[in-house]
Formats: structure tokens, C-alpha cells, sequence
């Protein structure tokens, strides 16, 4: 799906959690590990890291950082950040289970797969979760409005250590998201998706109860925030996209979050079907835009151009833009799985 919940559920009623065993943890198998390669197209270079073969040298930034910017990079332009589970299938659920994701044609949650592959290579990771910024809301009178403001506990991102030091690396914001893995620095600047710049600050929300009397100041998040044109008259505008904390989350956690943005009728999730995926340059060494279906129509992002390449007007044509645009071929099953409330005229 989006971003978020990482967790192993067992079925037969058992509850949500992490094994306290470590040896019972989800790991995926070396197999596994080079089915996912090929399904990220990943260049031969990289398969052939001193990582895969000494896993202590993930926790280095000489070896670590450069794998997992090349996993970044092409997990964003091979696989979709989508929803498709909650509107083309029967059940409308979404599975957490880490087996299930990684046999999965299309990803319903990247983030917590994500970070399982990171463990299974050696990389010291930790599951944390944040407040998407409602500035980022489809819905014009919540940006105006509301904007200021954040919604509950609705993302789940990945910190990983190298050399002591943790990093950001989230794949599961689509478009929105920083596309690249960046430190853990209060202040921290840097270019995204050219021309866009990204930034990290660590300070109080809006809406936060507490003030700065009594010798005591509101507690500070990590805020992640966005400038779509640097170079625009005014200075630098940054709109807040989301705010996150170091704390780890765990499988219990994301179960109730995830319960929350597929089934409550305020999700944006519930009420929409997007699937997108991140376009690369010539070389694939740089993301430089994405393609986006939302609803009823494609758009192409390159830069800070947008270009509608298509209209949706029936049902047969959404499914078709999403095999010839994105790559994602729906069963017969999850075709017809699709409620009549989204369903575009035939």
C-alpha cells in the first residue's frame, strides 16, 4: 500500500508483535533477497556489494550508504506506492505480514518490507512512525483551513545506522517523500528531485498543549518539509509534509494504523485510488519525476512541469493505464473487485 505498517501477524488469532526470540524475527532468505533485485532492476554492480557477503559492513557508510541509496532509487522506479488492495479485491484489506509482501506482484506497504530486506542484509534498523501534514490533503478547504495542522499517527518510515550515526530513508511516501536517504541533522538541506529542496528541523508542532513558561518548552518532533521552487522571487516557501518521532514503533502499532487509514471514511486512502511510481533519467542514476494515476487521469511530473497524458472516462481504460503506464497488471479477480461507488463510468 502506502508507506507504512511494518509487522509479522500470524494468523489463527495470534497477536501482533515481535518475536522476542530474535532468531524467530522476519529475515528473507537469500533467494528472496535476489527476487527482490530483479524485481527492483537493480544494476549488476550493486548485487555484487561486500555487504551481501559480510553483513557487518552494513552498518558502515562506506558500504551501507551507497547500497541503500541504489536500493532507494530503483525500489521507487520499479515499485508502486498504490492502494490498490483497498478498492480492486473482495476483501479490501490490506496484509501486514512480511511472507505475504514479499511475494506480492504489487506492494502493499513499502516501508515495513522495505526495512525487513535492510534487517535481512545486516543493517541495524528501526521502525518509527509520523504525522503526515494535512498542507498535503487533496482536499482544498482541509489545506486552507487545516494546513497548519497534522493528522494522527499515519506513516511509518525506516531510521538505519551507519558508522553511529542514523539516517532517514522512507519509501513510502510516493511523490511526496524525500526519494533519498538523508542524516538525522536538525537544520539539514539538500536537493531532492531537482529543483526541489528538502529539509529536516527539530521543533515544536502548532498544536502542541504545552508552551515555553515555566522554565519548561513544548516537545520538538522531526519535522520533514518540502520547497517545490527554490529559486522563486519571495525566498524559499517550505510546506510542512510530515512530522516524525525516534521512538520505535511496533507491530501492535501499525496493525491499529493501518486498521485506521484503510477503513476510516476520512482516510484519504479510502476515498481515493492512486498508484504512482518515480521516473529515472537516461543514465537510471537520478529520479527526476514521476508518473501519477489519481482517479480518473495520468499526469507525468518532471521537475516542476506537469503534463496530463490521459483522461480516464470508463473502467476498462483505468485498468488499462494502469498496465501501460505503472506496470500493474490486476487479476480478473481484483478487476471485478472494484466497488460500484468508484467504479468510472462504463
Amino acid at each position: 500500500m502506502r508507506d507504512d505498517m511494518a509487522t509479522h501477524i500470524e494468523g489463527n488469532g495470534t497477536l501482533a508483535q515481535v518475536p522476542t526470540d530474535p532468531t524467530d524475527r522476519p529475515r528473507y532468505t537469500p533467494e528472496e533477497i535476489q527476487n527482490y533485485f530483479r524485481r527492483i532492476k537493480l544494476p549488476e554492480r550493486y548485487t555484487k556489494s561486500p555487504v551481501l557477503t559480510q553483513p557487518e559492513l552494513a552498518r558502515t557508510k562506506e558500504h551501507g550508504l551507497p547500497l541503500i541509496e541504489a536500493f532507494v532509487l530503483h525500489h521507487l522506479a520499479n515499485v508502486p506506492f498504490e492502494n490498490l488492495e483497498l478498492h480492486y479485491s473482495a476483501h479490501k484489506t490490506i496484509s501486514l505480514n512480511m511472507d505475504d509482501l514479499v511475494t506480492s506482484d504489487i506492494e502493499q506497504e513499502n516501508n515495513g518490507f522495505f526495512g525487513t530486506v535492510l534487517r535481512s542484509l545486516g543493517f541495524e534498523v528501526r521502525n518509527c512512525a509520523g504525522r503526515v501534514s494535512r498542507a498535503m490533503s487533496p482536499l482544498k478547504h482541509v489545506r486552507e483551513e487545516q494546513g497548519h495542522t497534522y493528522d494522527g499517527w499515519n506513516h511509518m518510515l525506516n531510521l538505519v545506522q551507519l558508522d553511529g550515526e542514523w539516517w532517514v530513508v522512507d519509501v513510502g511516501m510516493g511523490s511526496m517523500g524525500p526519494q533519498v536517504p538523508y542524516p538525522l541533522v536538525d537544520g539539514h538541506e539538500q536537493v531532492s528531485v531537482s529543483p526541489r529542496e528538502i529539509r529536516l528541523q527539530l521543533r515544536p508542532i502548532a498544536e502542541s498543549y504545552a508552551t515555553a513558561s515555566n522554565d519548561s518548552e513544548p516537545p520538538k518532533l522531526w519535522c520533514y518539509d518540502v520547497c517545490l521552487k527554490p529559486e522563486a522571487e519571495g525566498g524559499k516557501k517550505w510546506t510542512p509534509h510530515y512530522c516524525f518521532t525516534e521512538t520505535e514503533f511496533l507491530p501492535q502499532d501499525y496493525e491499529m494504523m493501518s486498521w485506521y487509514t484503510s477503513t476510516n471514511k476520512k482516510s484519504f486512502f479510502t476515498y481515493s485510488v492512486v498508484c504512482m511510481k518515480m521516473l529515472l533519467d537516461n543514465d537510471q542514476e537520478k529520479i527526476v519525476g514521476n508518473i501519477t494515476l489519481f482517479n480518473n487521469s495520468v499526469t507525468k511530473n518532471i521537475g516542476a512541469e506537469r503534463e496530463v497524458l490521459r483522461y480516464l472516462k470508463t473502467e476498462q481504460e483505468r485498468i488499462d493505464a494502469l498496465r501501460d503506464y505503472l506496470g500493474v497488471e490486476l487479476t480478473e479477480e481484483e478487476k471485478t473487485g472494484i466497488a460500484p461507488d468508484f467504479r468510472l463510468s462504463s
